[in-house]
């Protein structure tokens, strides 16, 4: 059956729940970049010479993207061309551990492989992008790990009135371990994400 204190991704003070997300995000390319306008020229430019110099230099803002695309597609371990850019639990290639640190809720832990950490993590803006992940898939995870402690708790409480051929003795007992049980997790994600945390996340999302 399920019960508490089976885990978890080991977030804070709240140790109890129905064991880790267990799952990498994979993402089907890169965090989009921002970059500039392109290369507008000079006033006495022809149209066609504006255009043609805007998009060698947008293409020149791109091809960063385009060589560690490439290298994600070759070096992706699935075959699918898809790179997974972080795990909420250690789990290679994703061993590197490291916490948010540009989003609103701050201090989640997750892990990511090396090439994370030669590429991503050196651009404030890449990573505010993969932490945005971050925290998204985070607060997934403790909806349902809280969804899932509710149910769990219901089920004792409904087993502890219904159970027939006990004393009032056990009954009791019973009764007690459901009220007793805690939902950490539906404690966790009220703490870390109180209503309004989104439109929060959005007003910092500006780098």
């Amino acid at each position: 059956g399920m019960g508490g204190g089976m885990g978890g991704p080991g977030f804070r003070v709240y140790t109890s729940g129905f064991g880790g997300p267990g799952f990498a995000f994979h993402g089907g390319g890169m965090p989009r970049q921002r970059r500039g306008g392109g290369g507008g020229g000079a006033q006495q430019q022809a149209p066609e010479e504006q255009q043609s110099n805007g998009g060698v230099v947008q293409m020149l803002q791109l091809l960063p993207l385009l060589v560690l695309f490439l290298l994600s597609f070759f070096n992706s371990g699935d075959g699918t061309g898809n790179s997974g850019y972080f795990s909420l639990t250690p789990k290679h290639p994703h061993v590197n551990q490291l916490h948010t640190k540009l989003v609103t809720v701050k201090d989640i832990p997750y892990y990511v492989d090396d090439r994370f950490l030669r590429t991503y993590n050196r651009d404030r803006y890449q990573l505010a992008q993969v932490e945005r992940m971050v925290e998204t898939s985070y607060h997934k995870y403790l909806v349902q790990e809280c969804n899932n402690q509710a149910t769990y708790k219901k089920r004792l409480e409904k087993d502890a009135r219904e159970k027939t051929g006990v004393t009032v003795e056990e009954r009791n007992r019973l009764l007690r371990r459901a009220e007793e049980f805690e939902l950490s997790r539906c404690t966790e994600m009220e703490s870390l994400f109180p209503p309004g945390w989104q439109n929060d996340a959005r007003r910092k999302a500006s780098f």
